[in-house]
């Protein structure tokens, strides 16, 4: 172990370096017309009137003028206690017009069942006609049957309601779009920017 001469020592070879390279240092720069020894030493000082004391306590951010308890807990209660009241109140509409339009849908569905019965017995009726003016020159051919006989021999007098594309199968695509959906009717259709360049055909093809 060292004693504490040799450290003393050491610390004394030490200083000293420190010293010889701070007075090299001078000399250097005294050729430009200063010297570090010859530099004024400032001490720092606290401030006139000291420092300010050291706030340990539990503070808060500050806020405006709104952003404070005696405001924010009334205005989020009643927010709370008005949203309420208004969720009841809408509920409570909600379902008196769920109420309305189910007793409209109840009274008006037996009459729009029978439209669509009729509707759906015309189409068929004129079909049937349409069938009858184009196979009028062949002999032996009944409408509805082939040649006569009926199509299905099982259904005997039961009503066999034909398909959608059955009903259609000689229609344009156009009409049958205008039959099922009143939005491809020409009343309620809107013109297209490349109607005017290409031909009616085709437009009427991609309608």
């Amino acid at each position: 172990m060292h004693s504490n001469n040799d450290d003393n020592n050491r610390e004394i070879h030490m200083t000293a370096d420190i010293l010889a390279a701070y007075r090299v240092a001078g000399q250097k720069s005294a050729v430009n017309g200063w010297s570090v020894f010859e530099m004024p030493v400032r001490q720092d000082m606290p401030p006139p009137g000291g420092y300010d004391n050291f706030n340990f306590h539990r503070t808060f951010a500050k806020a405006s003028w709104w952003w404070r308890p005696k405001i924010v807990v009334p205005v989020t209660i009643g927010l709370y206690v008005y949203g309420y009241y208004a969720y009841r109140m809408w509920n409570k509409h909600a379902m008196s017009e769920k109420f309305e339009d189910t007793d409209i849908f109840n009274a008006m569905d037996p009459f729009l069942s029978a439209e669509r019965d009729r509707y759906w017995l015309k189409l068929l009726k004129k079909n049937l006609e349409l069938e009858n003016e184009v196979m009028k020159d062949v002999p032996g051919w009944k409408a509805g049957t082939w040649y006569g006989e009926p199509v299905f021999f099982t259904l005997g007098d039961k009503w066999w309601d034909p398909n959608y594309f059955e009903v259609y199968t000689h229609s344009r695509n156009i009409d049958r779009k205008q039959e099922y959906s009143w939005k491809a009717r020409d009343q309620y259709r809107l013109p297209r920017w490349y109607d005017q360049y290409l031909p009616e055909k085709i437009v009427e093809m991609i309608r």
